[in-house]
């Protein structure tokens, strides 16, 4: 072979490798889609656009978060040949073209008010003041399929002059962009400016109650302090605290965590007449309490699962260690605190002729992880301080489940009950295999064992 031969096979080969990986690049971007959500100001007030924008048209868009059908009359197509349909049989959400023409753009006015999910987040968190926050996870779609491998989504959210955008703890004006993940964030638009604190960036909604406020502002770094001290302390930045109120008819309150955020919202139209209640107060205070505890979690920053029957576990403790904040950081909230354990005791064991922990989310019984969790870790705190003679508590248990978690086990129920193991307690262990069993019989019997074990 001439030297020309080979520099003309050299070129040809090189020409066919750029040519592959230009191809290979093309495919593996082809299904993404860019998201922009805009608040529009008009004559008449406020609208919320959303549109999604496809690199490569395609048949129909999908939503990775399905809870219920709303999106159908909730979001309306700009475009009439285009529509959301509920599939039965996938039970997901579907945009499609009326003609069948393939997408390349949708774009939809949303219903920015308030809207209870069944164990998700709210689309949007109303503020009494004009402000809102969403939950940027509601807006994750893909092309056709929702594939394992979708995991990002890039998100532009513009706002009007005047109002701004508080995104991961920072004030933003005009428009921010960002690549979301996992189970998404709250991001707020409008012109309330947020509390900065030592332990939390708050957006507190200033038409709350009084006392509500209060509470809010002056517990929020005790209770936070609380649990650095009794667990690990946060290694990310501050969290961020969204506390809403809509001011509508309806007696709906919601909160949730994510990724270093809380949020909790209110509709109530009397709180301020049932603010008023010692009980509703210290009610707001374990609201808050469970909450943060989220945060301390392992696998927090993934977002928990809350749809299995491992659930017990993250709500389960979640709503004792309230209980245990309450009792340490208020005197006169023990009765409260006494109360509300008795309450989850009965609440379980009737829970429980219902449906088994096991069955709980398939059949709506989500109460049950709340109520029999606590039970079962009231327990393992008992069993564990008596066996180290006051040594050891739940605490050390969930520490040493952050570090199996940081080490890369995963956090759930099996890493969990495996931490037990060294307490020599096989009656706990027992109960506990007994209380989440399928066998209801078994499961009540296992419940009514560790609430004795006190």
């Amino acid at each position: 072979m001439s030297d020309a031969q080979r520099i003309l096979k050299t070129l040809l080969f090189s020409l066919f490798m750029l040519l592959t990986t230009s191809v290979t690049s093309y495919s593996s971007s082809a299904s993404a889609i860019d998201t922009t959500i805009e608040k529009v100001q008009t004559e008449n007030g406020t609208t919320w656009v959303l549109s999604y924008t496809l690199n490569t048209p395609s048949d129909r868009l999908v939503f990775i978060r399905n809870p219920d059908s709303s999106r159908t009359t909730r979001w309306l197509p700009k475009n009439s040949d285009i529509e959301i349909i509920y599939n039965t049989v996938e039970q997901q959400e579907i945009v499609r073209s009326k003609t069948g023409k393939p997408i390349s753009k949708v774009s939809f006015l949303l219903t920015p008010t308030y809207k209870h999910l069944g164990k998700d987040y709210a689309p949007f968190s109303p503020f009494s003041n004009g402000g809102n926050a969403f939950h940027s996870g509601r807006l994750f779609a893909c092309a056709n399929t929702c594939k394992d491998e979708y995991n990002e989504w890039p998100i532009t959210l513009k706002v009007p002059s005047g109002e701004h955008i508080v995104l991961n703890g920072k004030v933003v004006s005009g428009s921010a962009s960002w690549v979301d993940k996992n189970n998404g964030r709250q991001v707020y638009v409008g012109k309330q400016q947020p509390i900065i604190t030592d332990s939390a960036v708050a957006l507190i909604d200033p038409a709350l109650p009084e006392s509500i406020q209060a509470k809010l502002k002056n517990d929020m770094p005790k209770i936070m302090a609380y649990f650095s001290h009794s667990l690990n302390p946060l290694a990310a930045e501050k969290p961020m605290l969204f506390a809403s109120y809509a001011m509508v008819d309806g007696h709906s309150s919601q909160g949730g965590t994510l990724p270093n955020q809380i949020f909790m919202h209110w509709n109530r139209n009397d709180l301020d007449k049932r603010a008023e209640n010692s009980d509703f107060a210290n009610k707001t205070l374990w609201f808050f309490a469970h909450e943060a505890a989220h945060l301390f979690q392992p696998g927090n920053t993934d977002g928990v699962s809350e749809n299995d029957e491992q659930s017990w576990l993250h709500e389960g403790s979640a709503d004792y260690f309230a209980a245990l904040a309450m009792n340490y950081l208020y005197e006169d909230a023990n009765s409260y605190v006494k109360r509300r354990i008795t309450h989850a005791f009965e609440s379980c064991t009737q829970g429980l002729t219902q449906s088994t922990l096991a069955n709980a989310y398939r059949k709506g019984h989500f109460n049950l992880y709340y109520s029999c969790g606590m039970v079962i870790h009231r327990a393992i705190d008992s069993v564990v301080q008596q066996k180290t003679l006051g040594e050891e508590s739940l605490f050390t248990v969930w520490k040493r489940l952050q570090k199996a978690v940081s080490r890369g086990m995963p956090p759930g129920t099996a890493t969990f009950l495996a931490l037990l193991e060294p307490y020599n307690a096989p009656e706990l262990i027992n109960a506990i295999n007994n209380a989440t069993s399928d066998d209801a019989s078994k499961a009540i019997q296992g419940v009514e064992a560790l609430y004795q074990m006190n």
